[in-house]
């Protein structure tokens, strides 16, 4: 009889302790860290799309041998995937990138209609006209940025292939003709693993 209880708590221990798992313990690793555990889209994807586009246009010679700094309004990036994707996060790691080079000065187009009312009230009598911010000083913006992402994804057999292309275009507001464009291309293999009985 005790080899029999000793035998049953040796078969059910492993699931008894599987059910009960927790992630007690945690630690910081660095922000670029490559970690591919699922075939869907992940930040190392995010960063690879957003440092090789961003060198990329500061690298065109519009950008490089400017001496003044262009006015550029970021539009959002389109997702053509079937997967979601934080595309803002995307658009503002690109737009970062880009102010920190100190070569590209931005509009911030998400708050203009809270920039419009600030400036509204400050030409009423509350402010002091003095330091009160006029209408018709704000920049208008030389270049818009847009983008879009679109991926394929060929599952054979036990493989899958998943390919993603990022493409990034900066049109010249005063003409509407696409004065920089590119992209980046990631491909990625996995192997699926069968679980369970």
């Amino acid at each position: 009889m005790k080899r029999l209880i000793i035998g049953f708590c040796l078969v059910t221990f492993p699931f008894l302790t599987a059910c009960g798992r927790q992630y007690a313990k945690g630690a910081y690793i660095p922000a670029n860290t490559v970690i591919l555990r699922s075939d869907k889209f992940v930040e190392a994807d995010l960063q690879q799309i957003a440092e090789k586009l961003t060198e990329s246009l500061l690298a065109d010679e519009r950008i490089a041998a400017s001496a003044a700094s262009p006015t550029v309004m970021m539009s959002l990036i389109t997702n053509s995937t079937d997967e979601h994707i934080d595309m803002k996060s995307l658009s503002d790691k690109i737009r970062t990138a880009l102010f920190k080079s100190k070569k590209i000065k931005f509009v911030n187009e998400s708050l203009r209609p809270a920039v419009k009312e600030e400036v509204e009230y400050q030409s009423g009598d509350f402010i002091d006209q003095k330091t009160a911010k006029k209408r018709g000083r704000q920049v208008g913006a030389d270049y818009l940025i847009s983008g879009n992402i679109s991926a394929i994804k060929q599952p054979v057999g036990r493989q899958e292939i998943v390919y993603y292309k990022a493409t990034l275009e900066m049109t010249d507001l005063a003409t509407n003709i696409i004065a920089w464009t590119d992209e980046v291309e990631i491909k990625k293999k996995f192997r699926k693993k069968f679980t369970g009985f």
